[in-house]
């Protein structure tokens, strides 16, 4: 038995050398891979650096710009506003100022030129002319040629 105990202490120191090689291997392998990662990290601060501090100012004068124009468009919104303000309150003076003054000059150039045209047509009939031979009223012209006295319902 006992040289089963001794066999098997082999076996375990077998191991042992096997593992404690595995973990060295392993330490050699990482050292590799954490210079590899140092240079690589190196070299994107290097590289990447000036192209990060360049797009940190890019969007530092966007963010700027961006806020300017916010600025300038409540602005406009403003002055428009104003502006339309004013147009409505100078057309609300026009017309309590000149077309109220106006209307009764305009319902008497109304009255007036119905009274003209009755006489024209009063003027334009035949007195002597059979009732069928008369001559009819004069058509006003509606400025496009054509009639529309078939739209009259």
């Amino acid at each position: 038995m006992e040289s089963w105990g001794v066999f098997f202490l082999g076996v375990i120191a077998f191991s042992a050398v096997v593992q404690a090689a595995f973990l060295v291997g392993l330490l050699v392998y990482g050292r590799r891979l954490a210079q590899r990662i140092d240079a690589i990290q190196e070299r994107l601060d290097r590289d990447l650096g000036p192209a990060l501090a360049h797009f940190t100012r890019v969007s530092q004068a966007a963010a700027e710009i961006a806020d300017l124009a916010t600025l300038q468009a409540r602005r406009i919104d403003l002055v428009l506003g104003d502006t339309i303000e004013r147009i409505g309150d100078t057309a609300a003076t026009v017309q309590q100022l000149v077309i109220r003054p106006l209307k009764p000059i305009a319902t008497l150039v109304a009255f007036l030129r119905g009274v003209q045209r009755g006489l024209e047509v009063f003027f334009a009939f035949d007195r002597d002319a059979p009732p069928g031979r008369r001559l009819p009223p004069r058509r006003r012209a509606h400025g496009r040629g054509d009639d529309d006295e078939h739209l009259f319902v």
